[in-house]
């Protein structure tokens, strides 16, 4: 989904921020790369790496988290009219999520190849409004595959649908579907990744109304099964976690936060996607690619 520049609303005050706030926030200088129209739009990590998929350019990038080099780009057979919008990793092979042809393919890394995979049950098209398939995360423990949808027709609720992975048919077989309220047609998750130590589903939330931006983080149980806990829903990092106003206006910085993954030490990473409109790969982009690293605030 596009978003134009904006503010953060940062109205929380510094008692709060250290009452409240259990992650320390960083923002991690990108290669000069991420400054072209790259609009990412899924993040996951693996092996000391972090791949970004870009939503409207063919390409997945690889960077080290230790000093953020580019170490590889995967130019991928993806046509922009498939608009892929989340990355996963499931037992050694990637998995993407497409938006506008609504569906899950799998890539061959080596060579840049897609593979779909079939689903049970055919996944949402995308509505008139823009919104639809928007994030994916993986459970290995529990062979279970979680797909994101932003926002329903209603605009009042995002939906998580829950799939177990059929090893021999490599496909996905439909569990279940809970939706997750949103407070208002503004605000829709963007992005999801799985916490397997603390078995939970992280869930970026953001909101976009004018130049106004506000972004959180919950966290949604799930059970011995896998299978989401409905109602669990907690926010474990308030909105108003990243910048300061005018650092953001001065730099031309991407507050559009569309992609989510975690670490095994607990970090969270969360990364912008920074185009609108049409994407011109090559082109420099009105605003900047965004990374962030939240750290827990008792990690060393």
């Amino acid at each position: 989904m596009r978003t134009p520049i904006l503010l953060f609303a940062f109205a929380l005050t510094v008692f709060q921020l250290k009452a409240q706030i259990l992650y320390k926030t960083s923002q991690l200088a990108l290669p000069s790369e991420f400054d072209k129209q790259i609009c990412v739009s899924g993040l996951v990590y693996f092996d000391n790496k972090l791949l970004m998929a870009s939503e409207r350019c063919p390409t997945v990038m690889a960077i080290a988290v230790d000093d953020l080099s580019i170490k590889t780009v995967i130019n991928t057979q993806i046509k922009a009219a498939f608009e892929m919008e989340g990355i996963t990793i499931y037992n050694g092979d990637f998995f993407l999520i497409s938006e506008n042809i609504a569906g899950v393919y799998r890539l061959k890394i080596e060579d840049g190849s897609l593979s779909p995979v079939p689903t049970s049950t055919p996944l949402p098209n995308k509505l008139k409004s823009g919104d639809g398939m928007e994030g994916i995360a993986t459970n290995e423990k529990n062979e279970k595959f979680y797909l994101l949808r932003e926002r329903n027709e209603q605009g009042n609720a995002a939906q998580l649908s829950t799939y177990t992975f059929d090893k021999q048919a490599t496909a996905l077989v439909f569990t279940s579907t809970i939706e997750l309220p949103l407070e208002n047609s503004d605000w829709r998750y963007a992005d999801i990744c799985f916490d397997e130590k603390n078995s939970r589903i992280l869930c970026l939330k953001s909101y976009s109304k004018g130049k106004i931006r506000k972004h959180k983080i919950d966290a949604l149980g799930v059970d011995e099964k896998g299978n989401p806990i409905p109602n669990s829903i907690i926010t474990i990092v308030p909105e108003g976690f990243s910048f300061i106003p005018n650092k953001v206006k001065a730099n031309k910085l991407s507050l559009n936060f569309e992609g989510l993954t975690l670490d095994e030490k607990g970090n969270i990473y969360i990364v912008s996607d920074n185009t609108s409109g049409q994407a011109d790969c090559a082109a420099t982009a009105k605003e900047k690619t965004v990374l962030l690293k939240l750290s827990p605030a008792d990690s060393k």
